[in-house]
């Protein structure tokens, strides 16, 4: 019995809620019979529990003065008013198919219904176009246009190491796929457009050609760190060296079709610079002349130089020489000392010329200051220097001061000695005694018994001038042979 009584109990509320939902269907079938349903959008407007009347008035009414506002990237803003396209609104016969498809079928209470639909409108197609090319969405003016940028690797001097850099969007337009998305909202007859939802226009924009995901990115990052992340050191002496580091080598390498390629110029100026600043041959330099007073000197041969070809082929074959990619890996999960130690290349320094000595305070002092040799043009003598003084000086004829005879100027070493030598000209043929080579070009110390010793005066080159050569007297060119040594400076002034 008990049972039974709660069967009727059960039965009962479920009628009654039947008769209910059935009675409210019937009302709201009845209530919007020529409204359209609760939470009915279309094109964005609002018509909800309208009649059909009353929503084509509102829409009408609501493009009667129409414009498009459109929302760029960056901030951009594009405002198209109706009456510059020659913009003509019509509701057009899809409306009312639209409310009789929704009251076709039964309504739920809170179902939300957003519909498009095309309008009958129109416009002037020309003047769309011609707005939206001429506008500075397009143009850039007052308004920064940015090209999209690919993801890429680069370089970061704070973890010294290549990294992976996102791709940038850009704010480029498609121009004909952006006049075609205005074309299209305007047929809609929305009020705004928002280029920067990506979703509704997933074109309209120029799009980067690798993104982040990028599988070739990895590959990329770790051809450049390999190639990169190296150091080419050479010892200059006295506790200075050089070197080429990772940060510079980056600065040198492009990644390409899945390779790693060099700018071999920007390398070949780095090398140029590096041989540069240890170059002193052509300073000027101050020397205590016989007097005692400063001089300058300048040009010349004397001092160190590098030689540039090799250093360059030392440099490309070590930015070439594969490295062990655990090192590598090593050194990018910990950048000390022992990891950077296991990646430097030694290279020995190669010199074209040589000097007496380095002095990074002061690279033109690089000859021995106490012992040298001084050549007085103007008072055509020689003075040899030893142990700061004037240990021996001579009087010589250097050579007649005209076009292709006179003797150089400048800082120079000795290059040989023989004790016997063939002096050849355009229109000479001389055979000479103690042969001391100063310049590479043939100027240097002989002796000249043809010359008129007891004529000397400090004005006879004039006259009876050397092609160049110092010229000495017989009997102390030996002497003068002796005492200048190989590679000694000699300073002609």
């Amino acid at each position: 019995m008990k049972k039974n009584w709660l069967l009727r109990i059960v039965f009962g509320i479920a009628g009654v809620l039947i008769v209910a939902v059935i009675a409210v269907l019937i009302w709201q079938k009845g209530y919007y019979g020529k409204r359209w349903y609760g939470n009915t959008t279309i094109n964005g407007v609002d018509v909800s529990k309208q009649t059909l009347v009353e929503s084509k008035q509102k829409l009408i009414e609501a493009h009667k003065d129409y414009s498009l506002t459109i929302k760029a990237r960056e901030d951009g803003i594009l405002t198209i008013n109706g009456s510059d396209i020659d913009y003509k609104f019509d509701i057009g016969s899809q409306f009312d198919d639209l409310f009789a498809t929704q009251h076709g079928s039964m309504s739920f209470f809170g179902k939300k219904r957003d519909y498009t639909m095309d309008y009958d409108v129109d416009y002037d197609a020309k003047k769309v176009a011609k707005i939206a090319s001429e506008s500075a969405l397009m143009t850039g003016d007052g308004y920064k246009i940015k090209k999209p940028v690919n993801a890429h690797v680069k370089y970061s001097a704070k973890k010294k190491q290549y990294e992976c850099v996102a791709e940038k969007l850009g704010n480029k337009l498609k121009k004909k796929v952006f006049i075609q998305a205005i074309e299209d909202t305007l047929q809609k007859a929305q009020t705004e457009m928002d280029l920067t939802d990506e979703k509704a226009f997933p074109d309209v924009y120029k799009a980067p050609k690798i993104t982040s995901e990028d599988e070739e990115l990895q590959t990329a990052l770790s051809a450049c760190n390999n190639a990169a992340i190296r150091f080419i050191k050479w010892n200059m002496g006295e506790g200075v060296t050089e070197q080429i580091t990772p940060e510079e080598i980056s600065r040198w390498i492009t990644y390409k079709n899945g390779k790693v390629k060099y700018d071999k110029t920007a390398i070949s100026d780095w090398i140029e610079a590096f041989c540069l600043k240890y170059k002193t041959v052509g300073k000027t330099r101050t020397i205590k002349d016989h007097n005692g007073k400063n001089v300058k000197i300048y040009g010349g041969d004397y001092g160190w130089q590098m030689d540039y070809e090799k250093t360059l082929s030392q440099a490309l074959k070590a930015l070439k020489k594969p490295i062990d990619a655990s090192l590598t890996e090593a050194y990018i999960n910990d950048a000390g000392t022992d990891n950077q130690e296991a990646l430097t290349i030694k290279c020995k320094v190669e010199y074209l010329n040589t000097a007496f000595q380095k002095d990074y305070n002061n690279f033109a002092v690089d000859w021995d200051t106490q012992n040298y040799t001084e050549i007085s043009l103007a008072d055509q003598m020689v003075y040899v220097f030893r142990n700061g003084k004037v240990a021996y000086s001579c009087k010589t004829i250097s050579g007649k001061p005209v076009e292709g005879r006179s003797t150089p100027t400048g800082a120079y070493f000795i290059k040989e000695h023989n004790t016997h030598r063939v002096l050849k000209g355009e229109n000479y043929e001389t055979p000479v005694d103690s042969w001391v080579r100063i310049t590479w070009s043939g100027t240097g110390f002989h002796a000249a018994p043809w010359q008129s010793w007891s004529s000397w005066t400090k004005d006879y080159y004039k006259v009876r001038g050397s092609h160049g050569c110092l010229n000495l007297e017989p009997s102390i060119a030996k002497k003068i042979y002796d005492m200048v040594k190989y590679r000694e400076a000699v300073f002609i002034h």
